[in-house]
């Protein structure tokens, strides 16, 4: 056997590397294009789970959700605002201004609602609006505008919530008139308390008409009655209907329900009118009411007659709080201040004070230490006073006995 040195085909065997090295590149991209799909496969799948999860969670809301672009296109609503408004969503989306659910009657405020907040200057706390519901009716709606910002940081729209809050404002309003029936109550109890010191306060010009009168006729009978006397006595006796009348006229209006009204009242005149309820009441029982009022107040922003209810509580709640002490002691003090632009009522009487176990439940509704009363007193004084922005606090009195005080602010 001859062996013989064949020459090295370099070529064939570059051709042969170069396959398998394509075919090892080959393999690796197929591995990595695999693993590239398992991962999008995966945020795909996510991606649906969490479109799934906010579509469930925005289609179990009560809250109704819309975007809208800068121009106020609706680009889009959910389920609750569709069942809120009445229209469906393809009824909805693209529309401009003005909106099928505008309240015709609330059309220029909706409308100034909508070129504030697309001005930017929608407030953080929300609108309430009027709008209405595909069948006509009509309905309270909260709207809180805020920015919508897509995923590089631009402004393209707003974003709104809205929430149907006709039945928290009737709620509201059954509690305001309950409350306004059970101050006209309390005022009918106070009256009814004060029915026979009233009566009795009646009883005096009724009863010098009557005496005057019967002078009349007697004089007239004797014929000896000068022109000049006989006007002198029907003068007497105008007086004194007058002053009958303005008892009366006194105890309707305390007594009268109307609806509240704010207006510019000087609550020095108020405290007068009610001393002027309670003084019959106060001789009978020896109190001594003292008046200290501040001259020139400013006037308070008020309800004339839920100021007096409280003035009166409060100087009656005085007078209870001495009936067991010396006649001579019994002084009830009427203080009116200007402090820190608030006006303040002081009714400081010289009782026993409260005791500390009393004090924690003083303004609890239908709490009360008197043996007919309703508890509820000191309760809706503190309501009036929190009705007007105001406060109703006590404190000890360092001659004895306690200071009620009421604030309330100035008008500006």
């Amino acid at each position: 056997v001859t062996a013989y040195k064949s020459e090295v085909r370099w070529i064939p065997l570059l051709l042969m590397g170069s396959l398998g090295v394509l075919a090892a590149a080959i393999v690796w991209s197929l591995w990595q294009l695999r693993r590239h799909m398992q991962r999008r496969q995966a945020a795909e799948q996510a991606l649906r789970a969490e479109h799934a999860f906010r579509k469930a969670m925005e289609d179990s809301l009560n809250t109704g959700m819309r975007a809208r672009d800068l121009t106020g296109r609706i680009t889009y609503v959910n389920p609750a605002f569709c069942r809120m408004v009445g229209w469906r969503a393809e009824e909805l989306v693209g529309l401009l201004p003005p909106m099928p659910y505008w309240a015709p009657e609330a059309l220029e405020r909706t409308r100034a609602v909508h070129e504030m907040v697309l001005g930017g200057h929608a407030p953080p706390q929300g609108i309430e609006i009027r709008l209405m519901r595909k069948n006509g009716e009509r309905f309270d709606a909260l709207l809180i505008e805020a920015p919508l910002i897509d995923s590089e940081g631009r402004h393209i729209g707003w974003m709104g919530s809205m929430v149907d809050v006709t039945e928290q404002k009737n709620a509201q309003e059954l509690a305001r008139q309950q409350q306004e029936r059970l101050q006209a109550t309390a005022r009918l109890v106070t009256m009814g308390e004060m029915a026979s010191t009233l009566a009795h306060e009646l009883n005096q010009p009724l009863a010098a008409i009557s005496s005057y009168n019967t002078g009349c006729i007697n004089m007239i009978g004797s014929g000896d009655m000068s022109p000049r006397e006989l006007t002198g006595i029907l003068e007497k006796i105008g007086k004194q209907a007058q002053r009958a009348g303005q008892i009366i006229r006194r105890v309707h209006a305390f007594v009268r329900r109307s609806e509240p009204k704010c207006e510019p009242v000087d609550l020095n005149a108020i405290l007068r009118e009610a001393v002027g309820l309670v003084e019959p009441d106060a001789e009978r029982r020896g109190v001594n009411i003292q008046l200290d009022l501040a001259e020139a107040l400013p006037p308070v922003a008020a309800d004339p007659v839920m100021i007096e209810q409280v003035a009166i509580n409060l100087i009656r709640n005085g007078m209870d709080a001495m009936a067991n002490i010396p006649r001579a002691g019994r002084d009830l003090l009427l203080v009116t201040r200007l402090q820190d632009d608030m006006l303040i009522l002081s009714v400081a009487d010289r009782g026993k004070g409260i005791p500390p176990d009393v004090a924690e439940k003083l303004f609890a509704p239908f709490f009360t230490t008197k043996e007919e009363g309703m508890g509820m007193g000191l309760n809706i004084c503190r309501s009036i006073a929190e009705l007007h922005r105001g406060r109703l606090s006590f404190e000890d009195n360092p001659g004895g006995g306690t200071i009620f005080h009421f604030s309330i602010p100035v008008l500006t």
